[in-house]
């Protein structure tokens, strides 16, 4: 009653003004809230870096996202991000990856 302070979901999720979720802000989501909100809040985070739709973070839709971000990153240098994270070797980050990565 009386008294509360409503923040507003950017503020509530400390974004930088900018409507994108960066890594901090991921992990931030990850920490709170029940089960099915996480994977509602992963899935969200995905889907932000899978620019292109295409039910994987490529390369390309992460430089177009790191860059969006202010942390511009060559499309080689991408490749070897999500060599890191790519367990099954195809090039790509699929949500059950990004789901892995995150935990």
């Amino acid at each position: 009653m009386g008294g509360e302070l409503m923040l507003n979901e950017e503020e509530a999720l400390g974004w930088n003004g900018n409507g994108l979720l960066d890594l901090e802000d991921v992990i931030e989501l990850m920490e709170g809230g029940g089960e099915e909100e996480k994977m509602k809040d992963l899935r969200e985070a995905f889907e932000m870096y899978d620019g292109e739709g295409s039910g994987f973070i490529t390369p390309q839709g992460l430089n177009k996202m790191l860059t969006k971000l202010g942390e511009s990153k060559s499309i080689d240098e991408c490749m070897v991000m999500i060599k890191h994270f790519d367990i099954n070797g195809d090039g790509v980050i699929s949500f059950d990856e990004f789901r892995v990565m995150m935990q």
